[in-house]
C-alpha cells in the first residue's frame, strides 16, 4: 500500500504540569527535511523528536511543533537574590566608571539570565515527567499523522492504478495499430529500396533488398519499444502493491516509460499511432503528478 507524504495531526496530553499540544504536518519533498519548534523548557528534547520522526518516514518536508500551557504551580518563580545582587553591583560599577547618574533599574535586571528561576523546572523529577509527557504525545501524534498519510496513500494508489490501466490499454492500441501500419510501412520501404537500388545499377536479388530493409527498419520499427513498455507496466503494477516501494522508484519507472513513448512517437509516421502516443504521454504525466506525493 502506498503512503502519501502529505499529512497532519494535532494531539493534546493533560498532565500534572499542564497541557501539552503537538502538531505534525508534512508535504511532499524530494528528500527528508524535518524541522521542530519547541518551548525553551523542552528544547533539549529536540534530538529525540527528530529521531522518532525520521524513523517514521522516508521522505517529505515535516514540521512538528509543541506548545505547553503550564499550570500556575509550575510557573511559580523565585528571584535569585545573589545573582540579582551581582548584576546590580556590576551595573553600578559601570555607571560609576562612565560617570552616569541615576539608580539601577531592578526590573531590567530581572530579565537577565539566572535572575529568576523555577525550582520545579530544574529538578530531576520534573525532567523525567517532561520527557514522558513529550514521548507519549509524540507517539500518539505520529500514529495519527501516519494514519492520515496511509488514507491519502490509498486514494493515490487508486488514482495511479486507474491511470496506469488506461495507459496499458493505450499501448495495446498502439501495438494493434502498429501491426497494420508496419505492413504498410514495410511495403513502402521495400518499394523505395527497390527503386533506389534499381536506379543505380542492374536489378538486384531479393536477398539484397531484404538486407537493406533490415538495416533501415531499425529507424522506424517500434516492436522493441512496445515490448519494453509492456514490461515496465507489469513491473510498475507489481511495485504499487509492495509496502516497501518508494515514490522515487515509481518515478524512475515512469521516466523509462515516457522515454519509450517518445521514441515511438518519433519513429512512427502513422497518424493514429502518433495520436495514441500523445494520449499515452498525457496519462504518464498525470500518473507522475500523483507519484510526486508518494513517500
Amino acid at each position: 500500500m502506498l503512503k502519501s507524504m502529505t499529512g497532519f495531526s494535532r494531539t493534546e496530553e493533560r498532565t500534572g504540569l499542564g497541557t501539552f499540544a503537538l502538531e505534525i504536518s508534512s508535504v511532499n519533498h524530494r528528500n527528508q527535511e524535518i524541522s521542530v519548534r519547541l518551548p525553551r523548557e523542552i528544547s533539549h528534547l529536540e534530538p529525540m523528536i527528530q529521531q522518532k520522526l525520521r524513523s517514521s518516514s522516508r521522505r517529505g518536508k515535516i514540521q512538528a511543533r509543541v506548545d505547553i500551557s503550564w499550570d500556575s504551580a509550575v510557573r511559580a518563580s523565585r528571584i535569585e537574590s545573589e545573582v540579582l545582587k551581582g548584576y546590580a553591583q556590576e551595573m553600578q560599577d559601570i555607571r560609576d566608571q562612565l560617570g552616569l547618574k541615576g539608580e539601577v533599574d531592578l526590573e531590567l535586571l530581572l530579565t537577565l539570565p539566572g535572575a529568576v528561576s523555577s525550582q520545579e523546572t530544574d529538578s530531576n523529577e520534573l525532567e523525567g515527567v517532561l520527557r514522558d509527557a513529550v514521548g507519549t504525545i509524540l507517539d500518539r501524534g505520529i500514529e495519527e499523522w501516519d494514519s492520515m498519510r496511509a488514507k491519502e496513500g490509498k486514494h493515490l494508489q487508486e488514482a495511479i492504478l486507474g491511470s496506469m490501466i488506461q495507459f496499458r490499454n493505450v499501448t495495446g492500441v498502439i501495438e494493434g495499430k502498429w501491426s497494420t501500419a508496419r505492413d504498410k510501412a514495410l511495403g513502402s520501404l521495400r518499394e523505395r529500396v527497390s527503386q533506389v537500388l534499381g536506379a543505380n545499377g542492374p536489378a538486384v536479388d531479393e536477398s539484397r533488398i531484404a538486407q537493406e530493409i533490415v538495416l533501415l527498419s531499425d529507424k522506424w520499427d517500434i516492436t522493441e519499444e512496445i515490448a519494453r513498455s509492456s514490461s515496465h507496466v507489469d513491473k510498475f503494477l507489481g511495485l504499487v502493491h509492495n509496502d516497501e516501494v518508494s515514490g522515487k522508484t515509481l518515478d524512475f519507472l515512469l521516466q523509462e516509460m515516457n522515454r519509450e513513448i517518445n521514441t515511438i512517437a518519433s519513429k512512427v509516421q502513422d497518424p493514429e499511432v502518433r495520436w495514441a502516443a500523445v494520449e499515452a504521454k498525457g496519462l504518464l504525466e498525470s500518473i507522475r503528478e500523483q507519484v510526486q506525493n508518494v513517500e
